[in-house]
């Protein structure tokens, strides 16, 4: 069996998945989207330094690098048409667009926090006085960069960046803040594969932002009914095979779905967890081909 690993670098989840894949007798083939050539009405469809890339038995999408360059989840979807792709091109698309994500929680009735998306400034000022506590994120985008709480802001600091996003994004995307049990801030992400929920971890902070590349710190988390439930409506809302699902606890213990993560890196939750993720997620993809 072989099976593709799409990314246009290599990574820590590369390395892992290759070690997991050889140890259970997979060839893994490494693909940068960048390479790929599609050819329509002729005997070869996809190739990649002059390979055929339908002779693989699957492929694994890790990085396709310039997010902007929509061919490239275009020629993913069409591959999906011959072979299993995971995660689905278009269940990337669905959690690299918070409004996407927002707008399929909401439709599958996923508890998250309110949300204003909208061009009208405005209106995202009136909201912003009803939120009272809110948050302003690039509708594209993760890992917690360019979002900012806007509590106590100046009114002309909260203009500014209003102006700001609505140029660069076209779109105002406002999240109400979830205020977290403890001294310190904290959220969960729970890392799903198929119908299950295999380890998950919190995240915490002193500083709101609790994402790991952003100097949040990971600590062991129970695997509980409520947390399992939640991360898998919001796995089956998405359309995702596997995925990080971070979700965030109120003061009154209630959870709500803040992101999906598509393409998640599961380092620093390997660090916490007795359970080895990836040998999870590659006995999974197995089970999916056959």
């Amino acid at each position: 069996m072989k099976i593709g690993i799409v990314s246009e670098s290599r990574d820590w989840v590369t390395s892992q998945l290759e070690r997991v894949m050889r140890n259970l007798n997979i060839s893994p083939v490494y693909i940068k989207p960048s390479g790929i050539t599609s050819y329509t009405g002729v005997d070869i469809k996809f190739e990649y330094r002059g390979k055929n890339i339908l002779d693989l038995d699957a492929l694994f999408l890790r990085d396709l690098g310039d997010t902007n360059n929509y061919y490239r989840y275009d020629v993913f979807k069409y591959i999906e048409h011959y072979m299993p792709v995971i995660n689905p091109p278009e269940a990337l698309e669905n959690c690299g667009n918070k409004f996407k994500t927002s707008a399929l929680l909401d439709l599958y009735k996923v508890p998250h926090p309110r949300t204003l998306v909208t061009e009208d400034i405005d209106k995202a000022m009136a909201w912003i006085e009803r939120f009272e506590d809110c948050v302003l994120k690039p509708i594209f985008g993760n890992g917690g960069e360019g979002i900012y709480r806007l509590k106590n802001k100046p009114l002309t600091t909260k203009l500014n960046l209003l102006n700001e996003y609505k140029k660069r994004y076209g779109v105002i995307y406002l999240q109400e803040f979830i205020n977290t049990p403890g001294e310190e801030y904290r959220d969960i992400r729970a890392f799903v594969v198929g119908d299950k929920v295999v380890a998950c971890m919190y995240r915490i902070s002193n500083h709101w932002i609790t994402n790991i590349r952003q100097n949040g710190r990971a600590e062991s988390c129970e695997v509980t009914p409520e947390i399992e439930s939640i991360a898998l409506k919001a796995k089956r809302a998405l359309g995702i095979v596997y995925g990080g699902v971070d979700i965030i606890e109120d003061r009154d213990g209630g959870l709500k779905v803040l992101e999906v993560n598509g393409a998640p890196s599961w380092e620093a939750l390997s660090k916490v967890s007795k359970v080895d993720i990836t040998r999870c997620l590659v006995e999974h993809m197995v089970n999916t081909i056959d």
